[in-house]
């Protein structure tokens, strides 16, 4: 017999799945780019250990595992679609204004920090049509914006355009220069969502496989490193083999250091108005070499993460990174007041070091005490009342 009360409701809305090996890849990826907020890309002309490893990398792998927590949200597996569709894009809307706008706090007190969060409240917004898509129609929309992204950047750059802040953007800049401020977002901005759309899809997509199974695990790993190799080398080639470094160092010109400017193009290139420069692979580049590689090492860390654990030991041991990283709002936003404040700005070393032991003590403690962590408890509320309240409405007015 069927319940009475199943004629009287809407249907229920899907819970976000938890997945410890995805919480842990967001927590690497969080403890990353706290290494390249801290610490300099380059010093006296050389790349330094963070420029050489977590700078570029941890930002791409941040918006990678997003599209997985995104693809969560939206059903996993088997997404949602119809009136739960509708109610889900309302709810994954809400969720993008809140996460832009504390981005856009931020920018006020973050000093030369650029803060991603306005970038990463587009990216949810331009997911939203892409809610449904099957895997391989959102592995196709990352292959084509693999191709047509660095494209637009170029021509920007050939164009001149500039961002109209070299740090973060902020509410002031959204109504003072409303034009240039959604250029920056979406082109001329440290990650624009031309480039960084193609890990978000990326990410939705392995967001609707089945993540516990060993099989996918092993081939986003060993997948991920073919690519992220294959990238680098085939660059490395372009640059080194095929004169692709002499015309680069033409274009920047006489004048420089000869070794620096070779560092400067290998690993911290500038936007360039020269066809070579697309085949550069250094970090924040944003072209299709650096993308490939990029999203290599976020696919080989993300399977190496999930089969890490499956085992006892790796879950223990990798457990708190996992809980930090289901509150990367919150320790990433109190860590872009605590670099603008200037504390401790002349002991990288002393300050990376606190970060990440603050960051681990106070998601535990929260943990354990609260639960969910403080932003993340305010943007799931409101985004989630958003999501119940479409529901209800769509649901009453298909009834009437």
């Amino acid at each position: 017999m069927t319940d009475p009360a199943t004629k009287t409701a809407p249907p229920p809305i899907p819970t976000k799945e938890r997945l410890l090996g995805v919480d842990v890849a967001r927590g690497i990826a969080l403890f990353s780019m706290l290494a390249a907020n801290i610490y300099d890309a380059f010093d006296d002309g050389n790349p330094t250990l963070a420029g050489m490893t977590v700078t570029g990398r941890s930002a791409t792998m941040f918006v990678t595992v997003a599209g997985i927590s995104l693809a969560f949200i939206t059903g996993g597996r088997h997404p949602v679609r119809g009136q739960a569709r509708r109610a889900a894009a309302v709810g994954v809307a809400v969720r993008a204004v809140l996460i832009g706008s504390i981005g856009l706090a931020l920018g006020y007190g973050s000093g030369d920090l650029d803060v991603i969060l306005p970038f990463y409240g587009l990216y949810f917004l331009l997911a939203i049509p892409l809610i449904g898509r099957r895997p391989r129609t959102l592995a196709g929309i990352a292959a084509a914006l693999v191709v047509v992204g660095p494209l637009i950047i170029l021509g920007a750059t050939k164009l001149g355009l500039q961002p109209v802040n070299d740090n973060s953007l902020t509410f002031t800049d959204a109504v003072t220069h409303p034009f240039g401020f959604l250029l920056q977002l979406f082109v001329t901005g440290g990650f624009p969502a031309v480039i960084y759309m193609i890990y978000l899809c990326a990410g939705l997509a392995i967001g609707r496989l089945d993540l516990s199974s060993t099989r996918v695990a092993v081939r986003l790993f060993g997948g991920g490193l073919a690519l992220a190799v294959v990238a680098w080398f085939a660059s490395s080639a372009l640059l080194f083999d095929f004169g692709g470094l002499q015309h680069l160092v033409a274009v920047v010109g006489p004048g420089a250091d000869p070794d620096t400017v070779n560092n400067d193009i290998i690993w911290n290139a500038d936007r360039l108005p020269s066809w070579w420069w697309l085949t550069v692979r250094s970090h924040h580049s944003g072209t299709p070499f650096d993308a490939l590689h990029t999203l290599g090492v976020a696919l080989a860390v993300l399977g190496g993460v999930l089969l890490a654990t499956k085992h006892r030991l790796g879950r223990r041991l990798l457990w708190p990174v996992g809980v930090a990283g289901a509150m990367t709002l919150t320790i990433y936003s109190a860590h872009a007041l605590v670099l603008g404040s200037g504390v401790l700005g002349d002991n990288d070393d002393v300050l990376y070091a606190l970060t990440v032991a603050g960051a681990l003590l106070f998601a535990l403690v929260w943990r354990r005490v609260i639960g969910q962590g403080p932003l993340e408890r305010i943007v799931s509320a409101a985004s989630g009342k958003a999501r119940r309240a479409a529901m209800n409405r769509q649901w009453l007015a298909r009834r009437r």
